[in-house]
């Protein structure tokens, strides 16, 4: 969890050397949608970031930086996905239709007027990804928009063009937004508390890393609006938040369930794919407006989660038992010892401590969890 997104755009060469004299409407004008998904049940951990771009004449080329090592592969393009059931509906809060089609894209309508063209990114075609090293902050990666989409997205028309992406948070990424705090001592008790930090950045120049903050600085769109939108689950309490939440709600599960696996679900999976979802929640954080644009946006969340351990206590207590009439045992056949055990307890407890403090026992509890999870998720589908 460190560093900042950044987001810039590289300008149409002929129109940067001989700028028109009423420059200003032509502007490039960003409104940037953030979905995080963190599901641990689900095992679901991605970033979907929705671009609602306007006056892209301009526009040559489109950049993001990400503060860490990706591969091309975890990205993913959601414009099939939107167009499932209801859920262009569920990402711009309204009654959205699809209008004409092609294989590139599809215009869209709300309220009976023009909404937003949404394109299709080819990923191994219209992104191409590039190191960037920056020595104490570490490595990072940049997404570009190659000038081949960008022709297309102008070519579309005035009106406003939206692509959108998802980041697969996985490998060295994962922890990109989030840091979590577990107790060490869970060995200890029966059940235990988690804080998980989840804090997205957008455009902290003072993070930037010096190969970037020239380029980002030079060429900025003018962000409108930011929409960030962070799903947990219903067992993470809200502890802290910065800056202050618009709204919290339920997910609604029907609406969201062919979205957030990428497909359509099929019917034998509709019960159990709603159940998940179901235990969902979303806050949102809304910044910026046409009238006051924004440079940057900041989102800080803590969540505070007990995890019942009473079954690992409960085994703990045992392998302290055990440890320590082992020990007493040893003790006596060594050394003929028979005096009272509690030195060997006391040794016993000093190494479950060590396992504790080690992360192993949470390491354990953590794969035990999991492995009953698919265990009794393959019980329901052979039963059902």
């Amino acid at each position: 969890m460190n560093g900042t997104l950044a987001i810039w755009y590289e300008p149409e060469e002929n129109v940067h050397s001989s700028p028109p004299i009423d420059a200003e409407p032509l502007h490039p004008s960003l409104e940037i949608h953030f979905n995080l998904w963190r599901d641990n049940p689900s095992r679901t951990n991605f970033l979907d970031i929705g671009l609602r771009l306007s006056n892209i004449e301009l526009v040559k080329r489109i950049y993001l930086y990400f503060p860490v090592a990706l591969q091309l592969d975890q990205f993913q393009d959601l414009s099939d996905v939107m167009a499932y059931g209801q859920t262009l509906d569920a990402v711009f809060n309204m009654v959205v239709e699809i209008g004409r089609k092609t294989d590139l894209g599809y215009e869209t309508t709300a309220n009976g007027e023009s909404f937003v063209t949404v394109h299709k990114v080819k990923v191994g075609e219209d992104l191409v990804l590039e190191p960037v090293e920056d020595g104490l902050k570490g490595p990072g990666s940049t997404i570009t928009f190659t000038e081949t989409i960008c022709k297309r997205l102008r070519a579309a028309g005035s009106g406003p063009q939206y692509v959108r992406l998802r980041l697969h948070l996985t490998g060295k990424s994962k922890s990109l937004f989030t840091q979590e705090i577990i107790g060490q001592e869970k060995v200890f008790v029966s059940s235990s508390q988690r804080l998980e930090l989840t804090e997205l950045r957008l455009n902290e120049q003072r993070s930037f890393p010096h190969s970037i903050a020239k380029r980002a600085s030079a060429n900025a769109f003018t962000i409108v609006r930011v929409h960030y939108f962070l799903i947990r689950e219903l067992g993470h309490a809200l502890v802290t938040q910065h800056a202050p939440l618009r709204k919290v709600r339920r997910l609604e599960a029907k609406l969201w369930s062919s979205y957030l696996r990428g497909r359509e679900i099929a019917a034998r999976d509709a019960a159990e794919e709603e159940r998940l979802l179901s235990r969902l929640m979303i806050y949102h954080w809304r910044e910026g407006s046409e009238g006051e644009p924004i440079q940057d946006f900041t989102a800080f969340a803590s969540f505070q989660a007990n995890t019942p351990g009473l079954l690992f206590y409960m085994i703990g207590v045992i392998l302290l038992g055990a440890i320590g009439s082992a020990l007493n045992d040893w003790g006596k056949a060594y050394w003929g010892v028979s005096m009272t055990s509690l030195p060997y307890w006391c040794g016993g407890l000093a190494l479950l401590w060590v396992v504790a403090r080690s992360g192993v026992w949470g390491w354990l509890e953590s794969l035990a969890s999991w492995l009953w999870r698919i265990c009794t998720r393959l019980v329901k589908r052979l039963t059902s």
